[in-house]
């Protein structure tokens, strides 16, 4: 094969991987770039031919040449930063990228090497920035070294080569719509205001500057651009730092020391700066959650959460534990609380069950506490509550997570219940209960939303709220109120999902002063976190002192089953 072939050859190798890097990295920054939603939009500015077509492939030209010509120089000052300053050795930092069709800024991961130390005061904050800045960060600040990395931006699309240099979200929240145009360009290594004095200038001239390079984006100005970086800050230094100051200073305290912002204003732009940021850390928290419940839902994976205490009938606890074990689609596990010391006729029904996660806590903790332990051990995303003395569908876990896998914004699907007293055949009441999440909001302000002994919910936003905590018959109703107060979805299914065993004693158990008080403070902390109103607290208040405590139990009953459950 001739040179001319070989040559043309490698040539096509190199343009091939080069376009193939450049698109996987682009769609991975895709993962960690988002919208600046809470700010205002600007009016997004039309782009020219060279701008819009021909900047792109120049860009991932020069950063795969630099990326390849330099990696010496990458891998070197790599080993340095992390014998001098440690690991880990890529500083990312969250900073305003090119404005989108909805007029909204997005918000990119720029990459450089680290120049500061990572030390801390007695109370674990950072300290301040002069004092982590070494001489060996100086000089990489200096060179510009610390800029490197910035190359792979450029790759992946996030930054160009030339544009107006990349500030913090926090500089980004305090300039005018106008000057925000800047951001209508695709942010560069370098541009107008840097190598017409960088950081040696004020800041409305760093704007003047970017605003006057978008005028008119041109392949002349962009080469003319770089030829002038190259000269000044490469080899003269210009404009490296500001005053002898460690890092700049930012737009918002450069405003607030001149007095064109008063300190109320800077501290709500602060804030403003700090939600945007925020965002990200929920956006990938929020995508991790996702991630997890369709994979668990999927693949068909669920635990079964169940407490157990001593005065639990054995054959009852055997009847629910086959319930789930018959289930047409099978959990990969069942977690059981023994809730204190049981009874031998107990102990020999969960001997007959190898398969059992089994914990054990020495004393009687109580529902909630006993769960708290009890889902800590759950291995899987999505968790299925069941009761030791109730009996389930066999296509009740199967319905809930083909709904959640349908739904995987939702935090807990339940259904409706059907109650029996000795014989399941014999169906003496049904507890029905909301299906959406608006009316089952609705419903909680009132009463218990779900019926527990049907629910299966996402793991992690259980835990998020503060997981299950001890409170007097209201567990349950407690932890609904803590998920709707934390902004989580509710749902129920249409269908009965478990049949429920009741008897008299449940009325009795459902009235006294213990029980009333138990209300009471349910009610107390739905108003004081305004989920109710004055008025719907005093009448939830007076209808449980006559249902609880004034009213005889045989009169419960009735009520129970003529107004609480269908027949």
């Amino acid at each position: 094969m001739s040179k001319k072939k070989v040559l043309g050859c490698l040539l096509t190798g190199a343009v091939v991987t080069t376009a193939v890097t450049a698109t996987v990295m682009k769609n991975k920054a895709k993962k960690t770039t988002y919208k600046a939603e809470s700010i205002d939009p600007i009016s997004p500015r039309e782009m020219g031919f060279y701008e819009k077509y021909v900047k792109r492939a120049i860009d991932v030209t020069c950063a795969t040449g630099a990326i390849v010509v330099f990696s010496p120089i990458y891998l070197g000052v790599a080993v340095l930063v992390r014998t001098k300053l440690g690991s880990p050795v890529l500083f990312t930092q969250d900073r305003p990228g090119l404005v989108g069709p909805d007029g909204k800024e997005t918000v990119f991961k720029m990459y450089k090497f680290r120049s500061m130390t990572d030390e801390r005061d007695e109370n674990g904050d950072l300290l301040p920035d002069e004092v982590r800045l070494t001489k060996f960060g100086k000089w990489l600040r200096n060179t510009s070294l610390d800029e490197l990395p910035e190359a792979f931006n450029i790759l992946n699309g996030t930054m160009s080569v030339i544009g107006p240099r990349p500030q913090l979200v926090r500089d980004m929240v305090f300039m005018s719509k106008e000057q925000r145009m800047r951001h209508t360009a695709k942010p560069g290594l370098s541009g107008l205001a840097q190598v017409n004095g960088r950081n040696a200038i004020s800041w409305e001239d760093k704007m003047n500057w970017d605003l006057k390079y978008i005028e008119k984006v041109t392949f002349k100005e962009d080469l003319k651009i770089i030829l002038d970086t190259v000269k000044k800050a490469f080899i003269k230094q210009e404009g490296i730092t500001q005053d002898d100051m460690a890092t700049a200073e930012d737009l918002g305290d450069y405003l607030l020391r001149t007095e064109k912002v008063d300190s109320n204003e800077y501290e709500m732009k602060q804030k403003e700066a700090k939600d945007i940021l925020n965002c990200t850390i929920e956006k990938k928290n929020d995508e991790k959650r996702i991630e997890l419940v369709k994979e668990s839902a999927e693949q068909k994976k669920y635990s079964v959460l169940m407490s157990l205490y001593k005065k639990e009938n054995p054959e009852y606890l055997r009847i629910a534990i086959d319930s789930m074990l018959n289930q047409t689609v099978a959990p990969d596990e069942i977690v059981l609380v023994e809730d204190g010391p049981l009874t031998d006729e107990l102990y020999a029904v969960l001997d007959e069950y190898p398969m059992l996660h089994r914990v054990k806590n020495e004393t009687n903790l109580g529902l909630g506490l006993a769960l708290n332990v009890g889902l800590k051990e759950c291995r899987n995303e999505l968790v299925a509550r069941m009761d030791t003395d109730d009996c389930s569908k066999p296509d009740r876990c199967e319905k809930q997570l083909d709904y959640l896998y349908n739904h995987l914004n939702i935090s807990i699907v339940g259904g409706q219940i059907e109650e029996f007293t000795e014989n399941i055949n014999d169906i003496v009441g049904k507890r029905i209960v909301p299906l959406d999440d608006c009316n089952l909001k609705k419903y909680l302000k009132n009463r218990c939303p779900f019926n527990h002994m049907t629910v299966m919910f996402v793991k992690s936003d259980i835990l998020e709220v503060g997981n299950y905590q001890d409170w007097f018959w209201n567990e349950d109703y407690y932890l609904w109120i803590r998920l709707a107060l934390a902004n989580k979805k509710f749902a129920n299914l249409s269908e009965s999902l478990v049949f429920v065993r009741v008897g008299e004693e449940m009325y009795q158990r459902r009235g006294g002063i213990k029980y009333f008080k138990s209300e009471c403070g349910i009610q107390n902390y739905m108003l004081q976190n305004d989920l109710i109103t004055f008025k719907r607290y005093y009448i939830n208040l007076l209808e449980r002192l006559i249902l609880q405590v004034l009213m005889p139990n045989w009169l419960r009953g009735i009520i129970f089953k003529k107004f609480a459950r269908e027949q």
